[in-house]
């Protein structure tokens, strides 16, 4: 990749090892993206839009290579890149599902997969303390594949989908799993958009928001959790 004139923007984050999501974030720009891929030992074949762990000698040498050049916080950890979808005016659940369910803010996440898939394994075990101790509530459903997805997907044994949610909003689990029977049958909407929001917790405003502007092109269409 060829230096740029043009800044990139990431996203400096601070991550609490009991939820995995971050619990404060500073947004850097950087011009060099040479100059980065060496900080973060990435080859020119690896697309920037994932996410780093950081060390503290790495984030000195970001802060180094930012513009304007700045001095991180120790606490910060890992770096990712910045999507679009983080110039939605509300806290968007991806990522922060597990502190905001224990937070009371958000009554049902739902995650989902082939697997077996590490992500997905780790998710689950993350969320396991807070089920066992009763503070969350735990539903994994496996659907096997059919004949061509068992051709395509090679190595994997099916779906599976993890749905946690608090204590008395459980229906809130048959709920999203009759939305997407519908859906299966009549294909996507506004309104089962809109459904699907309010399951997950999002409030009206929010919901019309998303709607109005079309989020679900900008987020993609096959989001793993929510």
């Amino acid at each position: 990749m060829c230096n740029t004139s043009e800044f990139t923007y990431f996203v400096l984050q601070e991550i609490d090892l009991a939820t995995g999501s971050p619990v404060a974030e500073a947004r850097i720009r950087v011009s060099d993206l040479e100059k980065l891929r060496e900080v973060l030992e990435c080859g020119s074949d690896i697309p920037l839009s994932g996410s780093w762990h950081l060390d503290q000698e790495d984030l000195q040498r970001l802060g180094a290579i930012s513009n304007p050049p700045c001095d991180p916080d120790s606490k910060l950890n890992r770096i990712e890149s910045w999507h679009p979808i983080r110039e939605t005016p509300y806290l968007v659940h991806t990522n922060f599902e597990l502190p905001s369910m224990l937070e009371g803010r958000k009554p049902l996440a739902v995650f989902h997969d082939a697997y077996p898939t590490e992500w997905l394994t780790e998710t689950i075990e993350r969320f396991d303390p807070f089920v066992r101790c009763g503070r969350l509530t735990c539903c994994i459903i496996d659907t096997p594949f059919t004949e061509a997805e068992q051709a395509r997907f090679r190595g994997f044994q099916g779906w599976r989908r993890a749905f946690f949610s608090l204590p008395g909003e459980e229906w809130r689990v048959d709920a999203f799993l009759l939305l997407s029977e519908v859906t299966a049958r009549t294909g996507w909407s506004g309104a089962l958009e809109r459904m699907e929001g309010s399951l997950l917790g999002y409030e009206d405003w929010q919901n019309d928001w998303w709607i109005e502007r079309g989020a679900r092109r900008v987020q993609g269409k096959h989001s793993s959790g929510k």
